[in-house]
């Protein structure tokens, strides 16, 4: 049922054009998307249980671009309905919060989510994997561990730690959330990490990526950003090319993102262009009095930036490639990627003091909880949980605007 590129097979990309999260309009785009690359029985059985996996990274309203849209979520149990699929349920598993809040949030209900049910992601099980290149075994949540098919419906963001978060990195929600930050001591550094998030991706094997790009989240992503338009819903059965269109339409080099990199190197996609084949699939109209019809085109590189690229994308765009000097790389990021608290946005909430990871506390109320907290950057080890989970958007990554 896995569908990834082998050989000389090249790993397919589509792209259809979406500017509305008009709930049918979403629903047409997504029927469209999901039928160029076969139609969703080339994915999922109807006698399957299938897990939709949507990004809900905190209980976020859907225009701020944190989450998966609640039309994007909607779409895809829609369209497993119809298919004859009975046993769905969806759900993640957020750092901060609950995921039924999140639903909740977004307006998912038992009414509209099509006779889905939400996934037991509070309950862990553990899954040994010891062929993993990083982690030999994962503290899962139940619903993933009892489901035989996994689609991900990811959202296009930025992220402090990875560059971007996308296909690649969406499966970090089939951790328990309590585990999160804990994993962030334990794969400490942005290589590391994306080792680990391959290794998930071997174990689990998600049968379909989605990306959620009608909305984008640029600059200080993935939860305290800013919406930008980029008008499209990318799929794919290869995570690392699904992400790396996204990395091409925001002109950034796919090979400065570590989940690329690592992904490729684990077997899971390629980032590599010559080994994509990217399609466009969009609505046309046709003569007066017929009804609209489908287009659909392999498109270049250049027509892929010339129609739907953001050159002026927030994202960070700086650093060295993936070579043999990486170590040294992320060190010298390290030291210049500091996350800072803005005192004006500060409310003293202890949210990011209670996410910290790191034994002994890296930030603390070290002056009291009536100011806020205090960095100690030599324990510090750059994994942004901090600037993720902040509620009111204060912490950012190397920037040094009215910051400790």
């Amino acid at each position: 049922m896995e569908k990834r590129a082998t050989g000389k097979e090249k790993s397919k990309v589509v792209i259809v054009p979406c500017d509305s999260y008009d709930e049918e309009t979403v629903y047409r785009a997504m029927q469209q998307g999901i039928d160029q690359l076969g139609g969703i029985r080339q994915f999922v059985r109807p006698e399957e249980k299938i897990l939709v996996k949507p990004n809900f990274l905190s209980a976020a309203l859907p225009e701020r671009a944190v989450t998966t849209h609640p039309a994007v979520i909607k779409a895809m149990l829609r369209i497993l309905s119809e298919c004859g699929c009975e046993h769905v349920t969806y759900g993640d598993s957020p750092g901060h919060g609950s995921g039924e809040g999140a639903a909740g949030k977004l307006g998912l209900d038992e009414g509209n989510v099509y006779g889905a049910k939400f996934a037991d992601m509070d309950h862990e099980v553990t899954v040994s994997f010891p062929e993993g290149a990083a982690a030999k075994e994962f503290y899962f949540c139940r619903g993933v561990a009892e489901a035989d098919a996994v689609i991900s419906l990811c959202k296009m963001k930025t992220h402090a730690l990875e560059r971007i978060t996308g296909a690649v990195k969406n499966v970090y929600g089939f951790v328990c959330g309590y585990r999160k930050a804990a994993g962030h001591v334990k794969y400490p550094n942005a290589s590391i990490f994306a080792r680990m998030l391959a290794d998930i991706h071997r174990c689990v094997k998600p049968r379909l990526h989605i990306m959620d790009g009608i909305v984008a989240m640029e600059g200080n992503g993935p939860g305290s950003g800013d919406p930008t338009p980029m008008k499209v819903l990318l799929f794919s059965a290869d995570p690392v090319a699904l992400d790396t269109v996204f990395c091409h339409m925001v002109h950034l080099d796919p090979e400065l993102v570590p989940t690329n990199t690592q992904g490729e190197a684990l077997g899971i996609g390629t980032y590599h262009i010559e080994n994509m084949e990217m399609i466009v699939s969009e609505t046309v109209g046709l003569h007066a009095g017929q009804k609209d019809g489908q287009s659909s085109h392999i498109i270049s590189l250049r027509e892929l930036q010339e129609r739907f690229g953001n050159p002026n994308f927030d994202v960070d765009r700086k650093g060295t490639k993936k070579t043999f000097l990486s170590r040294y790389a992320e060190i010298m990021t390290s030291l210049t990627r500091r996350p800072r608290i803005q005192k004006d946005l500060c409310v003293k909430c202890g949210v990011c003091v209670s996410h910290c990871p790191v034994p002994g506390k890296a930030l603390d109320f070290r002056n009291g909880k009536d100011q806020p907290p205090v960095y100690d950057y030599r324990k510090c080890i750059r994994c942004y949980c901090c600037q993720e989970m902040c509620p009111k958007h204060a912490i950012t990554a190397g920037k040094r605007r009215n910051n400790l």
